[in-house]
């Protein structure tokens, strides 16, 4: 049993999410709403409009927290992982559950079968708190996670030109959460992708392997040039991107790139396995 849980306030949009809110709840003697609105750079608790202070004071003093990973958005998850470090909470999990499918459109075209209608409205732009003009620091290295939308790499490269010349990490779920499904993130890729970026594998279910991977890039760089993060694949992976940007953001040794997309409704099909993450545990293991 937690002391504490955080859950997402946004409208639960699959059979997972509602799995596990469902079992954060059962699992922690209270819990809290959290809800980030990208239009207005606002955050929310408990459906009441909140700053950073306020979401830490509602970690204060606490030693568990289990963070329900599955429904909260990216921006989210930063800032409770955030709050949670500096107000020392002792033990940090994060709950995550795996679909068994993922919505695909198809129609009677025969490669529509590789299409899927998870996300929209997407544009890259920064949050609070992790506000970086890219023209303005050193070119170093991109670190970019990526999965079945191809189109939000392209756009990536498309809206911000400046990355051109950055040193480009492109990284799949390889071992993916079912075997063939890191083809379908490959093959939607291919089009964007150029003959000098740098490709990586790293397990689709492992926190740990992309932090270390993170952290490696980093610390190969002798001439220490900050790491982009752009976390648009897995959510273990952006767990591991987002472990990583509270450790370095400071001085720009990481940024983070992200395009803030509505999820469409049931993107996903019923519920498979379960993973909970331990924050020492993806640092360490």
């Amino acid at each position: 049993m937690w002391e504490m849980a955080a859950l997402s306030s946004d409208d639960l949009v699959d059979d997972r999410s509602k799995a596990a809110t469902t079992f954060v709840r059962n699992h922690a003697k209270d819990h809290f709403e959290v809800r980030f609105l990208v239009e207005s750079n606002l955050t929310y608790v408990n459906k009441q409009k909140a700053s950073f202070g306020k979401l830490r004071a509602q970690l204060a003093g606490v030693n568990s927290l289990l963070i329900e990973a599955t429904s909260l958005s990216y921006p989210e998850l930063l800032y409770l992982l955030t709050a949670a470090t500096q107000e020392c909470v002792k033990s940090i999990s994060l709950l995550y559950v795996e679909p068994v499918g993922y919505r695909r459109t198809i129609d009677n075209h025969l490669c529509d079968h590789r299409n899927f209608n998870l996300s929209e409205n997407r544009r890259f732009r920064s949050i609070p708190m992790f506000m970086t003009n890219l023209s303005e620091i050193v070119t170093g290295q991109a670190v970019f996670f990526l999965g079945y939308e191809g189109a939000r790499f392209g756009q990536a490269m498309q809206q911000e030109e400046v990355l051109q010349p950055w040193r480009k990490h492109i990284v799949f779920g390889v071992p993916a959460f079912e075997s063939g499904w890191e083809i379908d993130a490959i093959a939607n890729n291919v089009d964007y992708l150029s003959s000098n970026d740098q490709i990586q594998y790293v397990a689709a279910s492992s926190v740990s392997a992309a932090y270390r991977l993170l952290n490696e890039l980093r610390e190969d760089d002798k001439e220490n040039n900050p790491v982009l993060v752009a976390p648009l694949a897995t959510k273990p992976h952006a767990i591991a991107a987002a472990l990583f940007l509270i450790e370095h953001e400071a001085m720009d040794q990481a940024v983070l790139l992200y395009d803030h997309p509505d999820r469409s409704d049931a993107r996903t099909e019923d519920v498979k396995r379960w993973h909970l993450y331990d924050v020492i545990d993806a640092k360490s293991n």
